[in-house]
């Protein structure tokens, strides 16, 4: 069973990269790969790393820009 605080560290990284895809693909890009190395380095048991590696790669997909719809990144 998750914690709340397994839960909340997991909210972080999404809103984290859903700020970092407002404000443009290339800081989405830094911030998915700063994610995924700070998980490499600090998460050492393996079901919670590989968790937290689908929640910041599924965060990083979900909000991507889509075709036919119109921008809302920051100016």
């Amino acid at each position: 069973m998750l914690s709340i605080a397994v839960i909340l560290y997991q909210l972080f990284f999404v809103l984290a990269q859903y700020v970092a895809r407002k404000i443009g693909n290339k800081t989405a890009l830094c911030v998915l790969a700063l994610s995924l190395i700070w998980t490499a380095t600090h998460v050492f048991l393996v079901p919670l790393a590989v968790l937290q590696a689908a929640v910041i790669l599924g965060s990083f997909f979900a909000f991507r820009p889509r075709i036919g719809l119109p921008d809302k990144r920051l100016p």
